[in-house]
């Protein structure tokens, strides 16, 4: 299984990733996106959001045991 805080590292770039991809082509932007490209981008950080605070409890819960 690959490392909790590598993971969360991860997931943290992948939601910046995700929330500047909105903020340059979102309802706001100049030439914004079609809208299911958008909601797409949105449930893809809803996901690694509950994604990252999983590997944040099971990391929590290791550092407790050990």
């Amino acid at each position: 299984m690959t490392e909790p805080s590598e993971m969360i590292a991860w997931l943290d770039r992948r939601i910046a990733s995700a929330m500047t991809w909105l903020d340059d082509h979102g309802k706001g932007s100049k030439k914004p996106r079609p809208d299911h490209e958008i909601e797409s981008k949105e449930y893809d950080i809803a996901r690694f959001e509950e994604i990252k605070a999983a590997y944040a409890k099971a990391l929590a819960k290791r550092e407790q045991a050990a």
